[in-house]
């Protein structure tokens, strides 16, 4: 009995913990995007979809999926990821290279009036 019990354990964690990255494969995803890193949005997206391609094979009707295809989809996800971190890189580089008309010029600090004193603060010894 126990070594039934023990095969049934392992499957279900197995089952328990791939469902678990699937819901942290797409929590990632959705975060990753709030935060505007994009490559690692598309990567976490491209992990997420290809574990619902997985479970989408684990019904009682199988049906395959093709990893090969789920693959050159998910590198294309990711060039795309790639793409829209560099098109914000590349207006961020523009912004800051743009010097607006209306900012002020740097005017260096005065010279103190008591250039060559020497001030001596002495405590009350009453």
């Amino acid at each position: 009995m126990w070594p039934l019990a023990i095969f049934l354990m392992l499957v279900v964690g197995f089952y328990w913990l791939a469902f678990m990255g699937t819901i942290w494969f797409w929590f990632n995803a959705i975060v990753s995007v709030c935060k505007c890193h994009f490559i690692r949005a598309a990567i976490w997206f491209s992990l997420g979809v290809g574990m619902l391609f997985w479970w989408q094979g684990t019904e009682v009707i199988p049906h395959p999926w093709d990893f090969d295809e789920w693959l050159r989809t998910s590198a294309l996800i990711v060039c795309l990821g790639v793409l829209a971190t560099f098109v914000r890189w590349r207006k961020k580089q523009q912004a800051m290279q743009v010097i607006p008309t209306t900012m002020p010029t740097w005017t260096p600090p005065k010279a103190p009036a008591n250039d060559n004193l020497i001030t001596l603060f002495v405590k009350d010894k009453s």
